[in-house]
């Protein structure tokens, strides 16, 4: 095979279609179109043709409009100015319509051109772009329904309570020990339903409210996250090791949501015969102990940080539900709750482009792992 052969194999192999153009001027030295001189398969088939039909023919005999549809304008500034181009052009004409990527410059006296039909990727981004657009409408109609239900909901409970209050300290002596009763799991079904919807509306504002960031002293909100718990601290007895932390970058609000939840389960879930005892400690994690969502974002710097507790544990294998909204592993009359609270965990980690995870065996306790970017080193 000779050099010229070989050339020409490698050109048609191609999955661009390469061209050499020659400009054609009129009396007064203006560009007036072009002619191919050197063509490859690729752009042939663009007009169902071999390259051996297109060779020496002009530009607009095969491609009418591109002296129209600003093409040619680009091709002529690149001959003429010496300005490569690079462009994204949607040529819907000449029984086309393909979305292109154009490169074109100035090769000695004739222009040098390549075109990559991008028709199917763009296909993919519009039908992506579409997708998002429907699922960002929906979690905003599914957030404002949460957000207007939750809202509506805490007068009618709160009117309730307050009939009940009142057949409590006004009636009490007139009502039979049934109906005592019965009032009574009245209130407490309110009260239950209260601290359900403030929790919806806790989780639904999440999405909705979106605070700066701001430097924070991670030890300064551990801190105050215990304060907060004391009199549960007290009561159970536990005993809180805190390694020393670091700052980062953050919404407080939020983070306080997060790590008193995880605190807070810690001190709950625990052996009835066991007083807790909960470590919490920040490191930065290596590679592979980013969980599967964080993977391909190994060249960021996270923080890890640990919220370790003695209490019952639960099996892995129930890891992934356990971060769902209104999912609960226990009883609900062997532990209060609502089941929202690592929800909202999650939710916080995933605002702060982190996640969270989880490692426990039953009857030896859980570490809760968060993960949080480190901003400003290395991303």
């Amino acid at each position: 095979m000779t050099e010229i052969s070989r050339l020409r194999a490698l050109m048609d192999s191609a999955q661009s279609a390469l061209f050499l153009l020659q400009p054609v001027r009129n009396d007064q030295g203006e560009i007036t179109d072009f002619r191919f001189t050197i063509v490859n398969k690729k752009l042939a088939t663009f007009v169902d043709q071999e390259p051996s039909a297109l060779l020496g023919e002009l530009h607009s005999r095969w491609f009418p409009t591109y002296k129209t549809n600003g093409i040619f304008d680009h091709y002529c500034r690149a001959m003429t100015q010496n300005e490569p181009i690079k462009l994204e052009h949607h040529y819907n004409s000449d029984g086309m319509d393909r979305w292109l990527t154009v490169v074109a410059d100035r090769f000695g006296d004739d222009l040098r051109v390549t075109f990559l039909d991008i028709t199917e990727n763009k296909r993919i981004q519009h039908q992506l772009e579409a997708t998002i657009h429907q699922i960002r409408n929906s979690n905003e109609n599914l957030e404002q329904f949460a957000y207007i239900a939750s809202h509506d909901l805490q007068e009618p409970l709160r009117k309730l309570q307050a009939f009940g209050d009142v057949l409590q300290s006004q009636f009490a002596d007139s009502l039979a020990d049934g109906e005592v009763d019965l009032v009574r799991r009245i209130q407490n079904s309110a009260k239950r339903m209260q601290v359900l919807v403030r929790d919806l509306l806790t989780y639904s504002r999440l999405s909705t409210q979106t605070e700066p960031f701001e430097n924070i002293s991670l030890a300064r909100l551990i801190k105050e996250v215990l304060g907060d718990l004391e009199m549960s601290i007290s009561e159970k007895k536990a005993l809180v090791k805190v390694s020393p932390l670091p700052n980062l970058l953050g919404n407080p609000l939020r983070l306080r949501q997060l790590f008193q939840n995880l605190v807070a389960n810690a001190i709950k879930f625990q052996k009835a015969d066991q007083k807790p005892e909960i470590q919490i400690n920040a490191r930065y994690p290596e590679p592979e102990e980013l969980p599967e969502e964080l993977r391909s974002q190994s060249q960021r710097l996270f923080l890890l940080v640990e919220v370790a507790d003695n209490g019952i544990g639960f099996d892995e294998k129930y890891k992934s539900r356990i971060f769902q909204p209104f999912q609960r592993l226990e009883s609900r009359s062997a532990y209060s709750g609502t089941g929202i609270g690592l929800a909202v965990c999650k939710k916080v980690a995933e605002i702060h482009g982190g996640a969270i995870d989880v490692s426990s065996q039953v009857g030896k306790g859980a570490t809760f792992k968060v993960f949080l970017p480190v901003y400003g080193k290395n991303g």
